[in-house]
């Protein structure tokens, strides 16, 4: 939504981030364990976050990508590996795209 945002007239912005907001929270309803996957938990570790991309992209699917790109911008700003283990979860969660 924060990519969409310059795009849209000023007057659509809080609606729009209210349904962003209301889409989250569903996806996360649906598909969140019931217990978290704890902290530093052993993943097959890529590299620096410019591989991590690099594996989201290999993997092929549009939502493991755009989870990446968000991710990134995350670890970027705040510097938290954990925004980049997301990224590695969702690769082995998600069924990759065959090629």
């Amino acid at each position: 939504m924060l990519r969409t945002l310059p795009a849209l007239p000023p007057d659509l912005w809080v609606a729009g981030l209210n349904a962003a907001w209301a889409a989250g929270a569903a996806v996360t309803a649906a598909y969140a364990p019931a217990e978290p996957v704890p902290a530093g938990r052993d993943l097959a570790w890529p590299g620096p976050a410019e591989e991590v991309f690099e594996l989201a992209v290999r993997h092929g699917d549009e939502h493991v990508i755009k989870l990446a790109d968000t991710a990134l911008d995350v670890y970027r700003r705040t510097g938290d590996p954990d925004a980049l283990a997301a990224v590695v979860r969702a690769t082995t969660l998600i069924s990759p795209v065959s090629t």
